[in-house]
């Protein structure tokens, strides 16, 4: 079904074919950066319709996501990006200010890419999507491939990568979520951050389940009552 809805976020939709082709075009966009399988690709942002491309433009091209707890304190993030030797670092508007206050401090990372909007000194998201092909971006990946890197809390001492296979999750999907059904039209609402593993999986068994995902940038109550 893919001219289902796929994505739900502050009035826009977005459909699965829509979805897989901006997802080829973030993949096509990081090779053209000179990024390969293995690489790090971190992401400082609350969750949006692009945290979802990102993270599956991202596994098509074989290199590893990072998502960073968008709570952290300034030295936690800069030690999460430089201990997972990220190469490229997805900011969102409100985080601008702070990874220019880091850049100094980040010796590894290539690429600055402002999610919403242009900024000074970074490559903007859209025009990066908009120059690169929609087609299918196919590399060698095997189920025992990192595709996440996600950081604890760190709440006894500093933050510890956790390395996480692509079958942790085609496991946990196969096992706990029922597979499209073409004649039901179903939405999960997502209020997890997307930094952390509980988001990631809500996410991934949406996009499995063909359910729309309606995203909350994070959770509030009255919003969510509005939504609900």
């Amino acid at each position: 079904c893919p001219d289902r809805t796929a994505i739900v976020f502050e009035g826009k939709r977005l459909s699965f074919i829509e979805l897989s082709e901006r997802a080829n075009r973030v993949a096509n966009a990081l090779a053209g950066l000179g990024i390969k399988k293995g690489d790090r690709v971190a992401m400082l942002q609350v969750n949006c319709d692009q945290y979802v491309e990102a993270y599956y433009g991202v596994a098509k091209s074989g290199a590893i996501f990072v998502p960073l707890n968008f709570r952290a304190k300034k030295d936690e993030l800069i030690y999460m990006i430089n201990h997972s030797e990220a190469r490229v670092l997805l900011v969102g508007e409100r985080y601008i200010e702070m990874a220019n206050e880091m850049r100094s401090e980040l010796p590894l990372v290539q690429h600055y890419i402002s999610i919403e909007g242009k900024q000074e000194g970074m490559l903007d998201y859209e025009e990066l999507l908009d120059t690169a092909s929609g087609e299918e971006f196919f590399t060698e990946i095997d189920d025992e491939d990192i595709t996440i890197l996600m950081y604890t809390a760190g709440t006894t001492g500093l933050p510890k990568g956790v390395p996480l296979p692509h079958n942790s999750f085609s496991v946990y999907m196969l096992e706990n979520v029922n597979p499209v059904d073409p004649e039901i039209e179903e939405t999960n609402l997502l209020t997890m951050p997307l930094y952390h593993v509980a988001g990631i999986q809500a996410m991934l068994a949406a996009t499995y389940g063909g359910r729309a995902l309606a995203m909350m940038r994070q959770f509030e109550v009255n919003e969510w009552l509005e939504t609900v």
